[in-house]
C-alpha cells in the first residue's frame, strides 16, 4: 500500500498549489490513499467550508485530518456529520460533530485513521491524548493505523509517539507548519515524522503576513492577521510504502518542494 500524506493546506495559496501539482505527486508517486490536513484551508487560514472541502476532494485527496481550528467557521458543522472521509480531534472535551477516527478498507484491509490534539499551548479543552489513543487502539479492529497529532510541542510528539510505537504504523505531527528532518521507522514497524509542514506560502508567519504578526510579538498590538498570498509556495509531504504482506513499512520519503 503507497500513502501520501499533505502537511496543513493554508488557504488560497495552498489550494492552489494541490489544484496545480498534486496530479504530478500523483503520477511520481502512485498512491493508493491521499491524506492531507484540512484545518487551515478556509477563511483565512481556519476551518474547511464546503466549497474548499469539494474542491480538494475533485483535486484527489481521499480523506482529511484536522486540528484546532475545526469549528472556527460555523459552516462545517452543517456538513461534517454527512461524510466518512474526514476525522476532527477525537479528544475534544466539549461535545463536537464529526468523528475523531475512521476506519475504511483498501483490498481487504481495515485502515485505521485517527486524529488527536495535544495538551500544550492548544487552549482548548481536551481530554488526555494518551487515554483517548488507548481507547480507541484498543477497542478497534486494523490492520494498519495512521494518527495525525496535532499538537504545540515536539516533546509531546515524541512521547505519544513512543508510547505508541507497538499500535501506531504511521504517526505524523501537524500544527507548527515547519517540515523537520526526523522522518524514520521506529524498530522497523512505525513511521515517524514530528513534522509534516505546511502547503502554502513559504516566506510567511506559517501562512499567514508578516507585518501584523511582527506588531504583535514586538510590540504586544493584536491585529487581525492577513492571508499571506505572495511569494514562493512550499508543498510538504511524506510518502510511505507498506509490504501487503506484514503491514509495516518498507519505504519512506520526505518531500518538500519550492514552486
Amino acid at each position: 500500500m503507497k500513502i501520501l500524506i499533505i502537511g496543513d493546506i493554508f488557504g488560497k495559496a495552498g489550494k492552489e498549489i494541490i489544484k496545480q501539482h498534486l496530479k504530478d505527486y500523483k503520477k511520481k508517486f502512485n498512491p493508493d490513499v491521499i491524506i492531507a490536513n484540512g484545518e487551515n484551508v478556509s477563511e483565512g487560514g481556519k476551518s474547511l467550508v464546503k466549497m474548499d472541502y469539494d474542491f480538494l476532494k475533485n483535486c484527489g485527496i481521499d480523506y482529511f485530518t484536522m486540528g484546532n481550528h475545526t469549528f472556527h467557521n460555523r459552516e462545517i458543522n452543517t456538513y461534517i456529520n454527512n461524510i466518512n472521509d474526514m476525522v476532527r480531534p477525537a479528544n475534544y472535551k466539549n461535545k463536537v460533530k464529526g468523528q475523531g477516527f475512521l476506519i475504511f478498507n483498501w483490498k481487504g484491509k481495515k485502515i485505521l485513521l485517527l486524529n488527536l490534539l495535544g495538551m500544550g499551548f492548544m487552549n482548548i479543552p481536551v481530554n488526555n491524548p494518551f487515554i483517548i489513543a488507548d481507547q480507541i487502539l484498543e477497542n478497534n479492529q486494523y490492520d494498519i493505523s495512521i494518527l495525525d497529532f496535532h499538537t504545540e510541542t515536539t516533546s509531546e510528539k515524541k512521547v505519544l509517539s513512543n508510547y505508541l510505537k507497538d499500535k501506531v504504523t504511521i504517526f505524523y505531527g501537524t500544527h507548527t507548519h515547519i517540515q523537520t528532518s526526523d522522518l524514520y521507522i521506529l524498530n522497523k514497524k512505525m513511521v515517524y515524522i514530528t513534522d509534516i509542514g505546511m502547503t502554502g506560502i513559504r516566506d510567511s508567519a506559517i501562512g499567514v503576513e508578516y507585518k501584523e504578526v511582527t506588531n504583535l510579538l514586538k510590540n504586544g498590538i493584536k491585529d487581525q492577521f492577513k492571508e499571506a498570498t505572495e511569494g514562493p509556495k512550499i508543498f510538504n509531504a511524506i510518502f510511505i510504502e507498506i509490504n501487503d504482506s506484514t503491514n509495516l513499512p518498507v519505504k519512506i520519503k520526505r518531500i518538500s518542494n519550492i514552486f
